[in-house]
């Protein structure tokens, strides 16, 4: 019974040891994993939602009556016409952004949708409060004139909170 204590005890300590050699080995592991995973973070992920960001941005932006009208309007443009191109506009830029979403915060693409949504109803709001033969211009003036009476326009609203949100973002990041 002796002899199989003194066998145990150093038997022990080596389990114990190498318990320990273990344990090290594996903490230094995850420690180098989670570096590792952080610079892939730095190098990868953030600048696609960096981009990501910038292309919501630059959708509302495109999307914003303000701009869009000027980009379109044609001299003798009917009210009608306008109002398809606006619309047509919006529903490109979104289709060629839509996949970003998968980069952007859900609270920062619901503003996005919600912007583009507003400047539809927008648009769509402003051609019912004008005569159906109406030009361009009388309806780029009621936009105007609507947006004028929110103070701001629906995609203005929406890139102010996003750029909050993105900031926010990249503030917890570093």
């Amino acid at each position: 019974m002796k002899d199989a204590v003194i066998l145990l005890i150093p038997l022990a300590g080596m389990l114990l040891i190498t318990y320990l050699m273990l344990q090290h080995f594996f903490n230094k592991t995850i420690k180098e994993n989670e570096k590792e995973l952080n610079s892939f973070k730095l190098e990868k992920i953030i600048p696609l939602k960096m981009q990501a960001y910038e292309r919501a941005i630059l959708f509302l932006e495109r999307i914003d009556p303000n701009n869009m009208i000027i980009r379109v309007h044609k001299s003798n443009m009917s009210a009608t016409t306008l109002h398809v191109e606006l619309l047509k506009i919006i529903r490109d830029e979104y289709t060629h952004n839509m996949s970003q979403q998968i980069y952007i915060s859900p609270k920062s693409w619901n503003e996005l949708i919600k912007g583009k949504e507003e400047t539809i109803k927008l648009i769509n709001n402003s051609i019912n409060q004008i005569d159906s033969s109406s030009n361009g211009i009388e309806l780029s003036a009621k936009i105007f004139e609507n947006i004028a009476s929110e103070k701001m326009s629906p995609s203005e609203r929406a890139r102010n909170i996003i750029t909050k949100e993105f900031q926010k973002s990249m503030s917890y990041s570093n």
